[in-house]
């Protein structure tokens, strides 16, 4: 399975506070755009990711030995974890957006996918997005969690009309902005053709899923190459806000352990599980 992800500040943003994470050990792709203040974002999207990254070092150990456990238990856990993971980490953006004036009003979207058992894992909280791409179709498999598609639902506007909507940018639900939060969840049977691409809304909001079906279908096999056509179509559109994506192409998909390297969301001290502990810690002291 070959996966690689990619960010850009975009053309009219001084800051990038998009970030992504790529574990390919475990499958497991993320991806986050943060909000608040020059600062604030950028530290939650980051956070978010870190507690994540902890949250499965830590309370999640996959059973190599799983012949007597039911595929459908071994699914239903992992729906569980990637829930559970999200929800640790609002707490932790939650607390730091408490922890000073600057940071009022941090937060991040996040979405998350994992590959397990022949089955795609997804749970999100915003308007980043996951798409699959199956048999030349592609289909958006998260839905927004953003005022404009409540709009759409209670079918006060059309999807068309929502393209020219002014308040198309305004979320519902975030990480950071109370103790807790719901977390939406997606399990779908892997098929040995899919793609997976992740995003924010600075790709989808740009991009048509037609742009983005043609762009991935032209580099059949190759993410990198899909993700430097991604993010440079979005810019040759103007690029309004940051954009990030992860695709996940499981045309290579074989079964077995895959052979890249985690990518770190940011720097931490170690490769220990305090890691991220330590990074919290340097932040509430004021660092």
């Amino acid at each position: 399975m070959k996966a690689f992800g990619l960010t850009d500040t975009g053309l009219k943003r001084s800051v990038n506070q998009d970030a992504f994470y790529i574990d390919a050990d475990r499958q497991l792709y993320i991806v986050a755009d943060g909000m608040g203040g020059h600062k604030a974002g950028d530290l939650a999207s980051r956070i978010s990711l870190e507690s994540i990254k902890e949250y499965f070092e830590i309370e999640y150990i996959e059973d190599i030995n799983t012949d007597d456990i039911l595929e459908e238990t071994l699914i239903s856990e992992a729906e569980e974890h990637c829930r559970k993971a999200i929800q640790y980490a609002n707490s932790i953006v939650y607390e730091k957006a408490k922890s000073s004036p600057e940071y009022h009003g941090m937060g991040t979207t996040i979405v998350m996918l994992k590959i397990l058992h022949g089955h795609a894992i997804i749970a999100h909280v915003g308007d980043s997005r996951v798409y699959r791409i199956q048999d030349e179709e592609i289909n958006q498999l998260t839905k927004d969690h953003s005022r404009i598609q409540e709009l759409i639902d209670q079918e006060k506007i059309s999807a068309e009309e929502a393209e020219r909507y002014p308040l198309k940018n305004v979320i519902t639900r975030a990480l950071g902005g109370a103790p807790d939060v719901d977390v939406d969840t997606v399990v779908a049977p892997l098929g040995r053709s899919d793609v997976f691409v992740l995003c924010t809304d600075g790709l989808s909001g740009v991009l048509s899923d037609a742009d983005i079906l043609e762009l991935i279908s032209s580099n059949p096999g190759d993410p990198e190459e899909s993700c430097n056509r991604l993010i440079q179509s979005t810019l040759d559109r103007g690029a309004p806000d940051n954009v990030t994506v992860i695709v996940s192409d499981t045309r290579a998909y074989d079964g077995g352990e895959p052979d890249h390297p985690p990518t770190e969301p940011s720097p931490p001290d170690n490769d220990s599980k305090g890691a991220f502990r330590k990074f919290i810690d340097r932040w509430f002291k004021g660092n």
